[in-house]
């Protein structure tokens, strides 16, 4: 039945692997989250999972206004998908955005996502206009510009992933064993696997949250204003 995994780098895997435990992880929180009252104060990983949306939220509003509620989930859950996906390597599986294939479909995720709430919102000829802003002329550059900021937040996580791994190999194998394990433990997995994955999550996922919300405002309106 998981014949076609065989095919598949351990990148891939990884990437499966960390989506199909981020649903039944979700699903069992949402669940429980969903059971308390509103006069129960939660606890636990309940008490976790509603300060991390009440945080997310928060952060969104700033950008999105009153139309935040359409974009958070589809936001928050890329979020979490790049938190556990970079910090794959503290759980024995290889890095998914260490794989050029899947850091692309990020990049062509977040294109998606900020074309596709830009037609959504302000619609296609609006979003038209918006491209041509302040003159047609430079409809061409900004086309460009649409399509080059997406692949380089895709290219920015695979070059940040791939190195922390290949400084991770590098050290281990430099090391005697002992030494290797130890160091690359207590040291290399906290800072390349923790701190440079989240803060690579969180620097897409501000990324996107902005260019997305500037895909939906009113370029006109704007540019009038500051006249």
């Amino acid at each position: 039945m998981m014949e076609w995994l065989d095919g598949l780098s351990q990148n891939i895997k990884a990437s499966v692997i960390v989506i199909i435990a981020l649903m039944i992880l979700l699903s069992i929180v949402g669940k429980k989250v969903g059971n308390l009252s509103p006069r129960d104060k939660p606890r636990g990983v309940a008490f976790i999972a509603v300060i991390f949306v009440d945080t997310i939220n928060d952060f969104i509003k700033q950008f999105y206004g009153k139309e935040w509620r359409r974009f958070a989930p589809m936001l928050t859950a890329i979020f979490l998908y790049l938190i556990f996906a970079n910090t794959a390597g503290l759980f024995g599986l290889a890095t998914p955005l260490a794989n050029m294939s899947v850091a692309l479909s990020m990049s062509l995720i977040a294109f998606l996502t900020i074309q596709g709430s830009g037609l959504l919102v302000r619609g296609p000829l609006n979003r038209l206009k918006d491209l041509s802003s302040p003159t047609p002329l430079l409809l061409p550059l900004n086309i460009v510009s649409e399509i080059s900021t997406p692949v380089a937040m895709g290219l920015r996580l695979f070059g940040n992933l791939l190195t922390g791994s290949v400084i991770f190999v590098f050290v281990y194998n430099l090391l005697p064993s002992f030494a290797a394990t130890f160091f690359t433990a207590t040291i290399v997995h906290p800072i390349f696997n923790v701190g440079f994955g989240v803060v690579q999550a969180m620097v897409y996922f501000m990324l996107l949250t902005i260019f997305v919300s500037m895909a939906i405002e009113d370029v006109n309106i704007d540019s009038e204003k500051s006249s």
